[in-house]
């Protein structure tokens, strides 16, 4: 009779594991945090009225593990993400808008505007992000060994 037997020492094998999840956890949230870092730079490089309070309003939420949530929580956020069809603004709180361009004040009663062309920074940031994340999480996991 010939026997070939396999035998595993599990404690080792999961100790391996544990600390490969561990760096696959870690790697997770540091995406979080280098998909912020990106995202804000595109916001930075592109011409806005208020891109202080957009632009320091998006964070990581690393409160889960193997989860990482990039965010903000401004309201307008969608709008400019999205965009926004041609539609009519009015005063909701004066009787009438107000604005200075060129030096010069202006006032309307309500009027059409052309609405905002979409900005995709979370969407093309990410897109373009994801062979690097793919690429770091792997190389977190493999430096495990």
């Amino acid at each position: 009779m010939i026997r070939i037997k396999v035998q595993v020492d599990l404690d080792a094998t999961e100790k391996r594991i544990d600390e490969k999840l561990i760096a696959l956890n870690q790697a997770v949230h540091d995406v979080g945090f280098m998909l912020v870092i990106a995202i804000k730079q595109d916001i930075a490089s592109y011409p806005s009225v208020d891109k202080g309070f957009f632009l320091n309003s998006i964070k990581a939420d690393i409160s889960k593990d193997f989860e990482t949530t990039v965010y903000t929580d401004v309201d307008y956020a969608g709008f400019l993400e999205h965009g926004t069809s041609p539609h009519f603004i009015k005063p909701v709180t004066k009787k009438a808008l107000a604005w200075k361009g060129g030096g010069q004040w202006f006032f309307s009663k309500g009027h059409m505007v052309s609405g905002i062309k979409p900005r995709r920074h979370f969407e093309r940031v990410s897109l373009q992000m994801k062979p690097q994340i793919l690429e770091y999480i792997e190389a977190k996991v493999k430096a495990v060994g």
